[in-house]
């Protein structure tokens, strides 16, 4: 992992890809009082996880150090990454900078970062919040040997976050989506019977009430299948939270984050 620029309390790296520009680009904001907890933050499809001013994910990562934790995000590897181009045309800016690219590619970039951050963390807890894709891949990450990672699993993250994450999308969402990059591959490239392989000591999902690509049904179903004691299992609905928790009810409102985050320092403190 390289680093590539340090300002404030932010540091950001960057580690090796598999795609496009062949790298991952990790961030990293450092609480001004820490609980020790490492959290690895993936965003979903197609989509960004950077320090820009604009990103949810910066936010985010605002809101966990202001608890103690210590987010680290995490970009895939792309073509490009000017998305703030393409203003609303989303398909143009998939065609762009994922075109060719597949699940599994995806999947062994965040590995990749998981296996860096690991590195630099040893010794201190680690937990990945996943939102949509990036849940499955959370998941994922602890359900099969990461080459990088002890065998026996004592280095493994220890608790998984998911937030909008289900196992079938709406039928209309299916028809339009699955088709895209990386999503085209996703089904021949993951076991159908992942989930029974997680091993954690925690999982909780999060699933906004207005979410318009998976049912509350599919997002309950990826905790039904996950093997863990039901004690360990942990469901909350936000009230009026759209797929992107970035909204509720239609218009923009950071607290459905702070909701999120606190539900977390609640339910594990």
């Amino acid at each position: 992992m390289k680093k590539r620029l340090e300002y404030a309390n932010i540091q950001e790296y960057v580690t090796s890809g598999t795609f496009g520009d062949k790298e991952v680009r990790i961030a990293s904001c450092s609480p001004k009082i820490s609980n020790g907890i490492q959290i690895v933050l993936l965003h979903g499809v197609h989509s960004s996880a950077n320090m820009g001013e604009h990103n949810k994910f910066r936010f985010l990562s605002e809101l966990l150090s202001e608890k103690g934790y210590t987010p680290w995000l995490v970009e895939t590897s792309r073509k490009i990454r000017n998305r703030h181009d393409f203003s609303n045309d989303v398909s143009q800016w998939i065609k762009k900078a994922f075109s060719g690219k597949t699940f599994a590619q995806e999947q062994q970039d965040v590995f990749n970062a998981i296996c860096d951050i690991r590195s630099a963390t040893q010794g201190k807890p680690l937990w990945v919040w996943g939102f949509s894709l990036g849940g499955i891949i959370a998941l994922s990450a602890v359900a099969k040997n990461i080459n990088c990672l002890r065998p026996d699993g004592s280095d493994f993250p220890e608790k998984v976050i998911v937030s909008g994450t289900g196992l079938v999308a709406y039928e209309d969402v299916e028809a339009r989506m699955m088709s895209l990059p990386v999503l085209s591959t996703l089904r021949s490239e993951i076991k159908d019977d992942m989930l029974s392989h997680v091993k954690l000591k925690g999982l909780i999902s999060f699933r906004g009430s207005c979410d318009e690509i998976f049912s509350e049904a599919s997002c309950i179903g990826v905790l039904r299948e996950v093997s863990l004691p039901a004690r360990e299992k942990h469901f909350f609905v936000i009230e009026g939270a759209d797929h992107s928790f970035r909204s509720r009810y239609g218009k923009a409102d950071p607290s459905v984050m702070k909701e999120m985050v606190d539900g977390i320092a609640k339910t594990w403190n």
